[in-house]
């Protein structure tokens, strides 16, 4: 966060710890690290993290604190890597993914509707997250569609396998 103060100095901390993040998994990946001290590691990085962004909600500057409640909110979802041995950092993989998808739908306008979009969307998630485990897109569909319909819970994303 540019300017100085209490905002500056907590965007500048946040930076360095998730750098930290950064090359903790990568000495990680690289085998340098064990996983117990990895997951150590990370857990102090993130206690870290999340007592910096609590702190950033209480600064009068109603933006900053705003995107710290909003970054807070979904924090669970910034370390799913540390639950699901496997799962990437960073999502810049299935972004080029799904570049296609993007293409296609600024050419072709839309779909006039917010439900449209969000249906295209999950529906194309899931199309691609099936191609790289090398399940058929229709059979993981049609999993999700009768569990829907038949009221069970969703199947576990994490652990789809061919049937």
């Amino acid at each position: 966060y540019s300017g100085g103060g209490q905002t500056a100095y907590l965007g500048r901390r946040l930076v360095l710890l998730f750098k930290s993040v950064f090359r903790t998994q990568h000495s990680y990946e690289a085998e340098q690290l064990v996983e117990p001290l990895w997951f150590r590691r990370m857990q102090r990085l993130r206690r870290s993290i999340r007592v910096l962004l609590t702190k950033g909600c209480e600064v009068p500057a109603r933006r900053y604190a705003g995107r710290c409640q909003h970054i807070l909110k979904y924090e669970t979802g910034l370390w799913v890597f540390l639950q699901h041995p496997g799962t990437p950092l960073t999502n810049n993989e299935a972004e080029r993914c799904i570049r296609g998808s993007v293409i296609l739908r600024k050419i072709c306008f839309g779909t006039s509707s917010d439900r449209g979009d969000k249906f295209r969307s999950r529906v194309l998630s899931v199309i691609e997250t099936s191609k790289k485990r090398q399940l058929s897109a229709l059979e993981v569909l049609c999993r999700i569609v009768t569990a829907v319909m038949t009221g069970q819970p969703y199947p576990d994303v994490f652990n789809l396998t061919s049937a």
